[in-house]
């Protein structure tokens, strides 16, 4: 079995960050970076840019951290039981290196799964979480070994991903289809036809689908008004926020909050 700790989705950093555990931790950490950052290997400094992975074993040196505001990753500390370190070691997964993963963003997906198990009262949670992980490393696995070229199109998944994390990163920002288009240097048409083909979603969807995500994630956590949250999450007006809402969850945004705890 494979035992995760703990593990978080997302998790933003309000301030610079100077993260150091020496000399390590007992367990695997996994970091997926979503933001610039940076990471000491072998006690050089390196740059590590958006949609980076790093493991880092147990028992290892790790310094890793950004130098502005808005660090933001996903995170795993996990441990595997004698008969898992077999597998994991069958994989040869890079251990303290900087590595792009081609799909990156489901794995990043597959961690949000983790910590909602991993923060739920489910009697089958380490059962559930140890077939999340072995998901998570073969297809880490296959992420890592993906050919660069496939039909002609893989040569764009870089940047596609790259503007993925940046509205992710930044739900409110004003955006259109066309203009994301243009920055790549594709036809409207050829641009919309990747997004889809890379995420399964088309670019509009994925954008109201970012900006709904960070809305839960305050109506959870925060006595924002509706208001005010309709606004630092780009919406124009609180109305169309609201209809927008109920449209893609089937509850209003007083309604969603109502189902949480006051922070």
């Amino acid at each position: 079995m494979i035992t995760v700790n703990v593990c978080g989705h997302d998790s933003h950093h309000p301030n610079p960050c100077n993260i150091e555990h020496r000399p390590g931790l007992p367990d695997y950490l996994v970091l997926l970076i979503k933001q610039e950052a940076w990471v000491e290997l072998d006690g050089i400094r390196y740059a590590v840019h958006p949609n980076a992975l790093i493991c880092f074993p147990p028992d290892t040196y790790i310094h890793y951290g950004c130098d502005v505001i808005g660090y933001n990753d996903d995170w795993i500390h996990f441990l595997p039981d004698e008969e898992d370190a077999d597998f994991l070691a069958s994989l040869a997964l890079p251990l303290n290196r900087i590595v792009y993963p081609f799909d990156f963003h489901k794995l990043s997906e597959y961690v949000r799964m983790m910590s909602d198990c991993y923060h739920s009262a489910s009697v089958h949670k380490e059962s559930v979480l140890d077939s999340f992980m072995h998901i998570f490393l073969y297809s880490l696995q296959e992420s890592l070994e993906k050919p660069e070229a496939d039909n002609g199109i893989r040569k764009y998944y870089p940047d596609f991903s790259g503007l993925r994390t940046q509205i992710y990163n930044d739900p409110a920002a004003a955006r259109t289809v066309p203009e994301l288009a243009d920055s790549l240097c594709l036809s409207l048409s050829y641009f919309q036809h990747l997004y889809r083909q890379f995420f399964g979603i088309s670019c509009r969807q994925d954008m109201i689908q970012a900006r709904l995500k960070l809305a839960k994630y305050y109506l959870r956590n925060s006595s924002m008004s509706i208001s005010g949250l309709a606004d630092f999450c780009g919406y124009e007006n609180d109305l169309h926020f609201m209809r927008q809402f109920k449209k893609f969850t089937g509850l209003t945004p007083s309604e969603y909050r109502n189902q949480f705890p006051c922070p």
